[in-house]
């Protein structure tokens, strides 16, 4: 049975990671590329607002399932893998440890990237389509701090995916 529930838990964990990480390369890689083709501003502005609200419910089941599936690995790696040491007396607590603090970086910087500079670029791009004046430059460096803070959180991302493949090679993370 806890070969099975691990099996699950892990398939869970990758599941999350696959739907929070795989609309972040969309958006990046595909969206934004496409999006510029769009001739008519509010067409353009229309569709990420629901191409980012999308990615957003997918996102947010994501790290839903990547927390509930961590849990139970956390709270079971001292019985999966037999072992009755310290914490931090084996790589695995010192990984998981610096893979915590890079999660939560992580969340700070695409929280304040969802709730701060991504409503205002929309806020920005609006009050521009209704005819007020915006200053294209304010625009530009709002929609530079938006693509900013999706590439860091991006790359945080990548950074720990790989500290969760270091915690899953047992000869790596239990020495």
């Amino acid at each position: 049975m806890s070969d099975t529930l691990h099996i699950i838990a892990i398939w869970t964990h990758i599941l999350g990671i696959a739907l929070w990480v795989g609309p972040q390369f969309f958006l990046a890689f595909a969206w934004v590329p496409a999006s510029r083709q769009i001739a008519d501003p509010a067409a353009r502005l229309q569709a990420m607002r629901t191409i980012t609200r999308r990615f957003g419910y997918i996102g947010g089941i994501g790290l839903l399932l990547i927390l509930a599936a961590g849990l139970y690995l956390i709270s079971s790696y001292r019985d999966y893998y037999h072992y009755e040491g310290g914490f931090f007396a084996i790589r695995f607590g010192v990984v998981f440890t610096i893979k915590m603090t890079t999660l939560a970086v992580m969340l700070i910087v695409v929280g304040y990237h969802t709730l701060a500079i991504g409503p205002r670029l929309v806020r920005l791009m609006e009050a521009q389509l209704k005819g007020e004046d915006v200053p294209a430059s304010v625009i530009r460096k709002t929609r530079l701090q938006s693509m900013a803070l999706s590439m860091t959180g991006l790359l945080l991302t990548l950074a720990i995916m790989v500290m969760g493949a270091m915690l899953n090679t047992v000869t790596f993370s239990l020495r």
